[in-house]
């Protein structure tokens, strides 16, 4: 996948963030825009994902499976910072963004909409229910200092979608796309359309992807089957110049999804999510502008054996709402505003056979668990001739329960409730120095509550081992004390940007075994229950240089790395991906596009056993990518993906279920086709 080095919006529309890179055009590299006051804005990371013949952007080169992909936590993967956890080969990577995991990421769509798993063992994360051939773009706000979307522990991952345009006559558009995956058979197809006004703007959009199981650089089938489709309509009405009312509508299906590392595979996943947003701008008020985001989301799920001799319903339900006013003076700007999120999951049936000498189970999984959180936001900017000042802050009030706890949950926990108050803040200073450089550097202070999971969870396999995880209602909230430095240099032709962080942790919600509580399963090792440790670290490095040393030619190079401890046993933190180093060579000969891209990821030995956690060899992966205009707005996307047909594991990846010794291995040699047109 190709990306669009894109600074963030100038002037008073700057989203106060940390990032730590700006992606770079395929196109030829343009100055930086600046604001009137000269200062540039360079602080949030974008993933661009543009389609061929979007006539709101200049022509930049993407790959078609960036339309078509179905997995969004794999299109995050594109930037070494993040990588993702994989129990399937080929569906839901959960994202985890510097060692940050779950809901320490605040994961939204257009700012506040989302769906939380109704899975325990998260065949469905958030992530899941992103509609990619909706998505303009991914904002990746990095570190605890963006509050506005929500308490951004780790980072926050905002997916952008299509902005309608207006027009003053009724016109009709859209965009078709289709492509073939040979290893594994995967078979993709996509389609979205348009119909503008000077009034309304309505989007009619779906996608359908299916494959089979793929075989890995040894040669061995990997269990990746899988079924997703999406269908979903978008309406924006403009009132007036001034009020915008938008509503929209999707369903995201998944079926018959083959999991690797699980012993269940997905038999249905049925997710419905409803927004309506309405934005309000005002001439002659106090406030210049007020926004409003509703949203609704529930998702049924189903899980069973391969045999089906066991299956489970689930379900979860998430909704909430954000009001936020925006006033303007001078060279200041103030964002305040309050959000509300309910998230609740339930069991909805249970079949299995009955185990001679095991006991009932004692209560479910879920426990009719539910957390409501309602909080305030305010975010003050101070705009200079070469600099900028950013103060955030987010106070939120979390309380949650479990309706019908279990018998072991009430003789340790009582009334299995729990309700904390978490204050966050975080201060951001950038400087221009000369026309090139800029230093910036950020601190933040982040509290964050424990999930569904995390609180609720009862006797149920979640994490990288068989063990089972038992919730606790009485876990502190875990706190992340961060700084983030920065140092940036760019010209026409080089992009340079290097930036180093630290984390303090204090409290982490971690697990810890338990040998006096029985699991309920015989084929668990064991029982883990959810603890605070007093104190960890992380502690990491992101660097990127592009350059365009000629006018078809470009080498874009990013590398990543993150050190992660307990800093009281001084054991490693699980799950920590190791150095990951990715080189793209482009060559821009239009109508053709070609680039080389190489990846290496280092070995990591910094493991933790105690979670089942197995040491990963380092590897190098090469693929090959083109693309040309076969006529205008049609494009033939061509790749090799591994060309080397190498037989490899992504850190993350989860271990098989028949063998505990060995991850999922990515897929083997591919060879790629797409084809998009729009119109």
């Amino acid at each position: 996948m190709l990306f669009n080095y894109n600074p963030a919006t100038g002037g008073l529309k700057f989203r106060a963030v940390f990032a730590a890179l700006i992606l770079s055009s395929a196109a030829a590299a343009q100055t930086q825009p600046q604001d009137s006051l000269g200062y540039r804005n360079i602080e949030v990371v974008k993933i661009i994902k543009i389609g061929a013949g979007d006539k709101n952007k200049s022509r930049i080169t993407t790959s078609n499976t960036d339309i078509l992909n179905h997995d969004a936590g794999k299109f995050l993967s594109s930037i070494p910072e993040i990588s993702g956890i994989k129990k399937a080969g080929s569906y839901a990577t959960d994202p985890v963004l510097r060692g940050f995991k779950y809901e320490q990421l605040n994961i939204v769509i257009d700012g506040a909409a989302h769906a939380i798993n109704a899975c325990p063992s998260r065949m469905d994360p958030p992530v899941s229910h992103v509609n990619m051939n909706m998505v303009q773009e991914a904002e990746i706000f990095k570190g605890p200092y963006h509050f506005r979307h929500g308490n951004s522990f780790g980072g926050t991952v905002n997916f952008v979608t299509l902005k309608p345009k207006f027009s003053d006559e009724p016109m009709f558009g859209g965009r078709v796309s289709t492509g073939f995956e040979s290893n594994g058979s995967v078979f993709r197809n996509e389609a979205f359309t348009e119909l503008t006004s000077k009034k309304m703007v309505w989007n009619l959009f779906g996608s359908y992807q299916k494959g089979d199981r793929y075989k890995d650089g040894n040669g061995d089938e990997v269990r990746s089957a899988f079924l997703r489709y999406n269908i979903g309509t978008k309406a924006s009405f403009k009132w007036n110049e001034n009020h915008l009312t938008t509503l929209q509508v999707n369903t995201n299906q998944g079926r018959d999804v083959e999991f690797a590392a699980l012993t269940m595979d997905l038999i249905y996943d049925k997710a419905w999510m409803f927004q309506l947003k309405h934005l309000a701008e005002f001439q002659h008020s106090f406030f210049n502008q007020f926004d409003f985001n509703s949203f609704y989301s529930v998702v049924d799920h189903s899980m069973g054996s391969p045999d089906r001799t066991m299956v489970s319903d689930v379900r979860s339900v998430t909704l909430g709402g954000r009001g936020e006013l925006k006033k303007s003076w001078q060279n200041n700007v103030l964002f305040t505003g309050v959000d509300y999120r309910h998230e609740a999951a339930e069991n909805i049936s249970m079949v299995m056979p009955m185990m001679p000498g095991m006991p009932m189970k004692d209560g479910t999984a879920w426990q009719d668990a539910e957390i409501r959180q309602l909080g305030w936001f305010a975010e003050y900017q101070h705009l200079m001739p070469s600099a900028k000042l950013t103060v955030s802050t987010r106070l939120d009030v979390n309380t949650g329960e479990a309706k019908a706890p279990s018998k072991l949950f009430g003789m340790l926990y009582g009334d299995a409730k729990a309700s904390d108050i978490n204050p966050n803040i975080s201060f951001g200073y950038s400087r221009n120095f000369g026309q090139h450089f800029q230093v910036a550097l950020w601190a933040g202070r982040a509290q964050r509550s424990g999930s569904l999971t995390e609180r609720f969870i009862n006797l149920f396999p979640v994490g990288n081992d068989n063990y089972e995880i038992l919730g606790n209602p009485n876990v502190k909230p875990e706190i992340n004390n961060q700084a983030d430095l920065i140092f940036t240099f760019s010209r026409e032709e080089v992009f340079f940007q290097t930036n180093v962080f630290y984390a303090y942790l204090h409290d982490y919600i971690s697990g810890i075994i338990r040998p006096n509580i029985m699991p309920s399963s015989m084929k668990s090792p064991g029982v883990r229950q959810i603890q605070n440790l007093e104190r960890a670290m992380k502690a990491g490095f992101e660097s990127r240089f592009n350059w365009k040393f000629l006018p078809q030619l470009r080498s874009e190079m990013a590398v990543a790395y993150t050190y992660a401890e307990d800093l009281d046993t001084k054991k490693p933190l699980p799950e920590i991906f190791p150095l990951d180093f990715r080189w793209k060579m482009q060559a821009d000969l239009s109508p053709v596009i070609f680039s080389v891209n190489y990846r290496y990821a280092a070995a990591q030995n910094r493991v933790d056993p105690g979670f089942g956690e197995l040491q990963t060899p380092a590897f190098s992966v090469v693929d090959l990518h083109g693309k040309y205009e076969v006529f205008r707005n049609a494009f033939i996307d061509a790749e090799v993906s591994n060309l080397f047909d190498n037989a490899y594991a992504e850190h993350l990846n989860r271990t098989l279920t028949g063998n505990r010794s060995v991850r999922i291995l990515e897929r083997g040699r591919s060879f790629n086709l797409g084809f998009t047109y729009s119109f």
